[in-house]
C-alpha cells in the first residue's frame, strides 16, 4: 500500500537514507522527493555523500510515490 503525502508536493525523504547523503541534500536546499525528483539523476549521483545506493533509496521512494527521477 502506497503512502500518501497529507498535502501535494511535501512527499518527505526516505527515512533510511545514510547522513552524509542527508546532510548533503540539506546543504542543496532539497527537502522532499518534489526537490529530488527536480534536481536529475545525474545531478544527484555527481553530489558528494550521494552514492549507488542512496540513488537506489532515492528511486524506491520516488517510485512507490508515483515521482519520476529524470536521467538529466
Amino acid at each position: 500500500m502506497t503512502r500518501k503525502s497529507p498535502q501535494p508536493g511535501s512527499t518527505p525523504l526516505p527515512a533510511g537514507l545514510a547522513a552524509p547523503a542527508r546532510r548533503t541534500l540539506a546543504h542543496a536546499g532539497v527537502e522532499t522527493l518534489e526537490h529530488v525528483a527536480l534536481l536529475g539523476q545525474r545531478r544527484l549521483a555527481g553530489m558528494p555523500g550521494v552514492c549507488p545506493r542512496t540513488l537506489a533509496q532515492l528511486q524506491d521512494a520516488l517510485d512507490e510515490h508515483g515521482l519520476e527521477l529524470p536521467r538529466n
